[in-house]
């Protein structure tokens, strides 16, 4: 074995170990409230009703719910869910800048929604193990001719990382079986595969599993077989359990995502705050809805009691059957045969599992989430800032750390991996495309999300508008003057260009509409100068038949 084989398998086996009390407590997570990922401690074979420890669904039901909230939230499908911009508004509004960036976000879009990616099912599977286990883990990288990308979930058991001095995942070991011939497919150089899998590939055996680490290494802590170019950060090696190395290439970007929701101060594994604090009322939930059950069968169909020595034969409850008793029992002594009444106030027990249900709900922030757009009631204008307001509040907890630690690494990774490959135009020797205009040369590729947040605070805006009209509209009653106070119009655009259901091409860009102002105020100038040679010529010819009028009367 290679020594640099021995140092990542030394690596890997130093991040396994210290997980391993991680997986334990993901795996009491999972049986509760994602039932097709226990099997962090052991496996589920194929066929297995893996929920059948679940007396009540429930807790599974609403960590599914706050996944599938979240994917609603910050991918809608009903909409262009990101663009990307830059920061300053007069680079962002600059005509070629403007169309170079609704250019890439074109792009990205065709890259991520193309129908070989994979991005949809990758980001469902990875928004569920954020909702339960607090972290996901997914990976991006080019398809084999490098005419896509290609976006695959893993699981948490199989991956192990660690953070960089910034504080960001920048190493990470997976574990991953392959076959022989996934192995000859991905790696083609058979003269490096062990002699098992030689021997697997000759006899066709397309059954047998080879253990294969794949390793994302910051070359900081690895030293290549070989020497890198300049611009590599990372190596990406492959390499099996008997050390041989598969494949050792040199990477810019780190392909691995991993968002984390919450975490311990000095801890890299985070947890998810739903799950954390709904686990032991997952558990009680369980054991009432057991209890629940018992009691409702014992109400239908009670135990009973039997007199020794009095029933003639065994008991027979079925409909239309006959159970003897002795003919000489006094049934004076009471009943020879006669029901326990156990299953009492079935009642209570039902209403203790609703308030459990219930705390559930608000540990998933489930009663917290409905859209705006879902209020029934009529409310006023003031009313309704307020709703915007709590919901705001009550959201942006949630939309913060998944919008900088999920979506927009997404967007981060498949930008760079885009413009790396040529995607967005031929690029120099920096990675710069050639045909990026200058003014967004050196700035920071950002993005703007379009989701239901964003329009609560667009909401905002348009409420501040017309607010604000309002008083102005007051102002102006007692001083005309004071409108000049205001910038009107770009008070206007702004709240025009966060209408519910409005585009922005609607609005015209500024400089053409400064130029269509210019030409009314000139056409309204040139409108009043005909009005005034209009209005001196009939003056003129008013004065001309008043002074023919006077030299008729004096002659």
């Amino acid at each position: 074995m290679e020594q640099r084989a021995k140092d990542l398998m030394a690596m890997g086996d130093r991040l396994f170990n210290a997980k391993s009390s991680q997986d334990a407590l993901n795996q009491e997570i999972a049986e509760y409230f994602r039932p097709e990922r226990a099997d962090f401690t052991g496996d589920i074979e194929m066929g297995e009703e893996f929920a059948s420890n679940l007396v009540d669904p429930f807790p599974a039901m609403v960590c599914r719910e706050l996944s599938d909230q979240i994917g609603s939230m910050v991918r809608p499908s009903d909409r262009q869910w990101f663009k990307h911009t830059v920061e300053g508004k007069d680079v962002a509004r600059h005509d070629g800048a403007k169309e170079y960036l609704e250019y890439m976000t074109e792009v990205s879009r065709a890259v991520l929604y193309s129908r070989d990616s994979g991005f949809r099912r990758a980001a469902n599977e990875v928004e569920k193990d954020w909702s339960a286990f607090g972290m996901g883990w997914m990976q991006v990288s080019y398809s084999a001719d490098r005419s896509n990308l290609m976006y695959r979930s893993h699981h948490l058991k199989n991956c192990a990382g660690e953070e960089g001095p910034d504080g960001q995942v920048d190493h990470v070991h997976r574990k991953c079986d392959m076959t022989a011939r996934s192995m000859l497919h991905q790696f083609r150089d058979e003269s490096k595969f062990p002699q098992a899998v030689k021997d697997a590939l000759k006899e066709k055996d397309d059954k047998k599993t080879f253990k294969v680490q794949h390793c994302f290494v910051p070359l900081t802590k690895y030293e290549p077989g070989r020497k890198f170019p300049k611009w590599a950060k990372w190596a990406d090696v492959y390499v099996t359990e008997d050390g041989a190395i598969l494949q050792e290439l040199p990477s810019a970007t780190f392909d691995y995502i991993a968002p984390r929701w919450q975490t311990v101060s000095g801890k890299f594994y985070p947890f998810s705050p739903a799950t954390i604090i709904a686990l032991p009322q997952a558990r009680m939930l369980q054991r009432m809805m057991g209890t629940i059950i018992e009691a409702g069968e014992k109400q239908v169909d009670p135990p009973l009691v039997a007199a020794a020595d009095v029933i003639m034969g065994p008991v027979d409850i079925t409909s239309g059957s006959i159970t003897y008793i002795d003919s000489e029992y006094d049934e004076r002594l009471g009943a020879g045969l006669r029901p326990l009444d156990l299953g009492k106030n079935v009642n209570l027990g039902e209403r203790l599992v609703m308030d459990q249900r219930d705390l559930l709900s608000q540990a998933f922030f489930i009663n917290k989430l409905a859209p705006l757009s879902n209020r029934d009631k009529e409310v006023t204008a003031y009313e309704a800032s307020q709703l915007v307001q709590e919901y705001i509040r009550t959201a942006l907890p949630l939309f913060e750390p998944i919008e900088d630690e999920w979506t927009g690494r997404v967007l981060d990774l498949t930008t760079e991996k885009i413009m790396r490959n040529g995607g967005f135009g031929q690029i120099d020797a920096n990675g710069v495309p050639l045909n990026m205009p200058d003014e967004l040369l050196g700035r920071e590729i950002k993005y703007e999300f379009n989701n239901s947040l964003k329009e609560a605070r667009d909401r905002q805006i348009i409420t501040g508008y017309s607010e604000s009209s309002q008083l102005i509209a007051a102002a102006a009653e007692m001083d005309p003057g004071v409108v000049s106070d205001v910038n009107t119009r770009d008070m206007f655009r702004d709240a025009f260009s966060v209408v519910p259901g409005g585009r922005s091409d609607w609005l015209h860009p500024k400089e053409v509409a400064d130029k269509a102002r210019q030409a009314q105020q000139e056409a309204a100038q040139q409108q009043q100068m005909m009005q005034q040679v209009q209005q001196g010529a009939q003056v003129a010819t008013d004065v001309g038949n008043a002074a023919q009028a006077l030299g008729a009367l004096n002659g």
